[in-house]
């Protein structure tokens, strides 16, 4: 049998599937994640799923399909959609990778068969969406500026450490850090580009040490390359240099409280994928979900660590 047949032949099963559940209280959603072992979806994944528990107590049932992306392989989570589309899913709700890379098959198939999408968190650079959630990133980056300045000398020298060039969440936690530490009189050296690992987190610490030797702060869009950077400084023995990166989980949370982490601006995944679901199911069911629901975001610190030592991002509960 041809390619050409077989494409055709999923396609019509997807579509007479979606048209079978079309009027009754069963609704098939594919959740597409990028990173979905990563402690911050993995919540977002479990807030969907408490959601999902309670309109089932309503008499709504759910079948959540959730993707991985291949960890963190943009072009995994491309197929990923593509196959959430052939598996007939009603909904798509969409953690995206990179918001230039994942809007194309969101506007060429998604959009195109009017499947309707929610976006919880980091956004797309184009196509249409029902609902959109999302941290308040640029504020974020100017708390983790604001920690900076209290604990560095005047005009100190900070970095930030970019992992995510194509991320417009990552982008506007840089753009927030580094407009707010120039107001507070802090001196901003160029960016550093490398990969999200703890290896690369740890090289570039070092490779900073050596470029900038007075380099006294570092932000991070992501704690797994601030404690490979801490690493560097472990070895160089140098403990005058202050980190604070984005997002938080059980090992970035007991450095915090060791000392080793100068603080963490955290968010609420948990409520993006169970508000995420919601927006969903209402749209599915006829009604018009809230367009954006902006969330703030919360400094951890030693100080107010026992605050949140419950977290599902430490936990890895619910």
């Amino acid at each position: 049998m041809h390619r050409r047949t077989l494409l055709l032949g999923s396609a019509l099963a997807a579509t007479f599937a979606r048209m079978a559940r079309a009027d009754d209280k069963t609704y098939t959603i594919g959740y597409s994640q990028f990173w979905g072992t990563n402690p911050f979806l993995v919540t977002m994944a479990n807030g969907a799923k408490k959601a999902i528990g309670e309109w089932k107590a309503k008499g709504v049932t759910i079948n959540l399909i959730l993707t991985n992306g291949g960890d963190t392989d943009t072009t995994r989570q491309v197929a990923d959609l593509e196959d959430l589309d052939a598996q007939g899913v009603q909904g798509l709700i969409l953690f995206p990778g990179d918001s230039i890379v994942l809007a194309e098959p969101v506007k060429n198939i998604y959009n195109k068969k009017n499947i309707p999408v929610v976006i919880t968190d980091i956004g797309l650079q184009s196509g249409k969406w029902e609902t959109f959630i999302i941290t308040d990133n640029v504020a974020g980056g100017k708390q983790a500026a604001e920690l900076m300045a209290k604990n560095v000398a005047p005009g100190a020298k900070v970095i930030v450490f970019d992992h995510a060039p194509g991320n417009d969440n990552a982008q506007n936690r840089a753009r927030g850090f580094e407009s707010r530490a120039t107001e507070l009189g802090l001196t901003v050296v160029p960016r550093k580009l490398l990969k999200l690992s703890l290896e690369d987190g740890r090289r570039t610490m070092e490779d900073t040490l050596v470029s900038t030797p007075d380099i006294a702060g570092a932000f991070f869009m992501n704690q797994v390359v601030a404690q490979g950077a801490y690493a560097a400084l472990e070895g160089a023995k140098r403990t005058d240099v202050k980190l604070v990166p984005f997002d938080i989980d059980a090992v970035s949370f007991q450095m915090v409280k060791d000392g080793k982490l100068l603080g963490i601006i955290i968010q609420d995944p948990f409520k993006m994928g169970y508000e995420g679901v919601n927006a969903m199911v209402t749209k599915l069911q006829g009604g018009t979900p809230q367009a954006r629901m902006d969330l703030p975001t919360y400094v951890v610190t030693k100080e107010n660590a026992d605050q949140f030592a419950k977290d599902p991002q430490v936990t890895g509960g619910s």
